[in-house]
């Protein structure tokens, strides 16, 4: 029993520390608890309301940062970044309809002042806007409305030009879609930019994808750029 006891002794402790949120985790809840305050002493301002509804998005508390953006909604039908931010929550939730419908109503009330041609000319878009666009995309693609996703993702990559994450995702849903000159494009285009910023994860898994569509050169030229340049000789 001597041995013994200080071993389930160490073993309790250990559960019992495993049991205790992280700090991070206790941060977090605290400052949920700060804004679930500050809503309740500020019921009419939307922006406490929204804030936090990010915190409920973060900690993976769907229905709560759903129902934070509504109040947000319900106050200003206007406010463009709640309902984004409801979409957001509403994809976590896996209600891709729903969402999609979130992402419909926030694109149309911040292109209200000039479209899509303002943010490709004049201004530079918020990034709310160019992820209603990514996001909206991700949603119809689980509706298996992949043409649409597509275009979705094409137009967030006309507002940040050469993104390597929405090129792959976009060559992601054109291989789900059977678009495989398409997918092997923008796979290639992904892996090199990748490769150029020393993400050789990334780039690597860019050409695992072409592999697998049979786009060996293509693949091998990504792989190529993952090789250490060799050094110059200074010899005459």
């Amino acid at each position: 029993m001597k041995i013994v006891e200080p071993v389930l002794i160490l073993l309790s402790v250990a559960a019992a520390l495993h049991s205790q949120p992280l700090p991070s985790e206790v941060e977090q809840q605290e400052r949920i608890r700060k804004y679930e305050q500050l809503v309740a002493d500020n019921p009419r301002d939307i922006e406490f309301w929204h804030d936090l509804a990010d915190l409920y998005r973060q900690a993976e508390m769907w229905d709560k940062a759903i129902h934070a953006d509504s109040e947000a909604v319900s106050r200003f039908p206007k406010y463009a970044i709640a309902f984004y931010g409801r979409g957001k929550a509403k994809i976590g939730k896996q209600d891709y309809a729903a969402a999609v419908a979130d992402f419909n109503e926030a694109i149309r009330l911040l292109e209200l002042r000039g479209g899509l041609q303002l943010y490709l000319t004049v201004e530079q878009p918020p990034e709310s806007y160019i992820d209603s666009y990514r996001s909206r995309g991700v949603a119809l693609s689980h509706l298996n409305r992949f043409n649409e996703a597509v275009a979705d993702l094409a137009i967030a990559l006309k507002l940040r030009k050469d993104d390597p994450k929405l090129l792959f995702e976009k060559g992601y849903l054109e291989e789900k879609d059977g678009r495989k000159t398409d997918a092997v494009a923008d796979y290639q285009r992904a892996g090199l930019i990748y490769a150029d910023g020393f993400n050789r994860k990334s780039a690597q898994e860019c050409a695992t994808h072409l592999e697998a569509l049979g786009a060996k050169p293509e693949a091998d030229a990504v792989r190529r750029k993952l090789e250490p340049k060799k050094a110059k000789s200074d010899l005459p």
